[in-house]
């Protein structure tokens, strides 16, 4: 976390409110907001805060205020921000739960919040704007208040595919597929959950720029292939608290010009030039977050062969190993998922067009590659003075150069075969064997029996 950036654990600070009454403000919403509004109620029910509803033209009857999570304090929509312009002095203590917030009106609003405010924000971009604009307000970084609710109950492993885009203001498609069904709009912002989360459970992949339909679909273990909305809220609030989950797949979509060697080859050279490679908000940053990762395995490699490293140390390293290839093989199928959109990759029926590589599998060599290289460039430094060993490093990097160019330029070739069709990719899901707890005794059985 940036130094600047101050997360706070909202169910550590709402802790001071335990066995009180709150007035408390649910704006309205869709069907999806009610994953925001049970996830709420659930930290207050664990808390003893009891809520008194209210709106706009309602009496003060509790001197705190807590306003629901959600998106509503943005230029699209008036709820949040007529309800504090009229409100904000009124009460001894404002909490606003999780949100997104942007827009010039909003920044003016912000700047009037006096210290009985505090405001929570569910991700970055809007953490930085409302840090801007306080004047007196507190202001914190924290998830959005949908991920408090606990679906085990919803655990269905489902088949097909459902198509889920919204339909509103915030659509960012010029073209809804003909299957479409926004589940959003099938109820209201507390309306209870049972439908919403039955219809995720019935399916196995879910695509769709609904953020609540992701994260719903997320916490139920589906693939998701997630798209942007018309401003940032849907990447921002991925990069924050949805990029864990490896099976949610943050679609770029307008990123056709960064899927070449050129790119790749000036976003790899950032990764060794600086200490933190800038957030590019985009299909590089995959590639960026690639690299970082076969570095890493790199520097854990060179620690496991290392002759004064200790059993323990080997054991630890091996397993930090398998987790950071785990993160590295996530990676790779997140970028082909982009490429396949982006590329306009469609399966053929003619195998012989079929590649068994993907691009992706191609890029993570060529990030592996230029990790030798920067490696052996470092290493130079150190022998210098040893003209005979220079010689034969002299030689390995020019070897390695040749293996970079001519790996980048077959790079472009593939791509421009996918999008003129001539050749094609898959992605095949891992087959997961040790994973299932209960196989686990089987396992152990069988390697006893070896």
């Amino acid at each position: 976390m940036q130094e600047n950036i101050i997360e706070l654990d909202l169910k550590k600070y709402l802790l001071q409110f335990s066995n009180n009454k709150v007035d408390f403000y649910r704006f309205p919403g869709n069907y999806g907001d009610s994953l925001i509004y049970h996830g709420t109620k659930t930290l207050l029910d664990e808390l003893n805060i009891d809520i008194n509803f209210v709106e706009t033209d309602s009496d003060i009857v509790n001197d705190i205020l807590f306003i629901d999570g959600g998106g509503n304090l943005v230029d699209e929509y008036d709820d949040v921000y007529s309800f504090l312009v009229k409100k904000h002095r009124m009460y001894k203590k404002i909490v606003l739960l999780p949100h997104t917030i942007r827009g010039e009106r909003q920044s003016k609003l912000i700047q009037s919040l006096g210290s009985n405010v505090t405001i929570f924000c569910r991700e970055k971009i809007t953490y930085e704007f409302v840090k801007k604009n306080v004047t007196k307000a507190e202001c914190y970084l924290w998830f959005d208040c949908a991920f408090y609710n606990d679906l085990k109950d919803y655990s269905g492993a489902g088949e097909g595919i459902l198509n889920s885009f919204r339909v509103d203001v915030e659509s960012n498609k010029k073209e809804l597929p003909t299957d479409n069904e926004d589940i959003s709009y099938n109820g209201w912002c507390m309306k209870p959950l049972l439908g919403f989360l039955k219809k995720i459970e019935k399916y196995k992949e879910i695509r769709t720029d609904r953020l609540h339909v992701a994260i719903a679909s997320a916490m139920l273990g589906k693939r998701v292939l997630f798209y942007s909305n018309s401003y940032y809220k849907n990447m921002a609030v991925y990069e924050y608290s949805l990029k864990k989950y490896s099976e949610v797949i943050f679609i770029y979509e307008n990123d056709y010009d960064l899927v070449s060697y050129k790119q790749i080859h000036s976003i790899f050279l950032e990764h060794f030039s600086k200490k933190n490679v800038d957030t590019k908000h985009n299909i590089l940053d995959l590639f960026n977050e690639l690299i970082f990762l076969n570095h890493k395995l790199w520097h854990f490699e060179d620690l496991a062969r290392s002759l004064e490293s200790t059993d323990k140390l080997v054991r630890e390293t091996k397993r930090s190993i398998d987790k950071t290839n785990q993160l590295r093989n996530d990676i790779i199928r997140k970028i082909d998922f982009n490429l396949i959109n982006l590329l306009n990759n469609k399966e053929n029926e003619d195998i012989e067009k079929f590649v068994s590589e993907s691009p992706a599998v191609f890029i993570d060599k060529l990030s592996i590659m230029f990790i030798r290289k920067f490696e052996i460039e470092r290493l130079m430094f150190y022998i210098k003075d040893n003209k005979d060993l220079n010689d034969v490093y002299n030689q390995k990097l020019d070897v390695i150069n040749r293996q970079i160019d001519f790996n980048g330029v077959f790079l472009d070739i593939l791509i421009n075969k996918i999008i003129l069709g001539k050749v094609f990719f898959k992605i095949f899901n891992p087959v997961k064997i040790y994973n299932d707890n209960n196989i686990q005794k089987y396992i152990t059985k069988l390697q006893q029996d070896v």
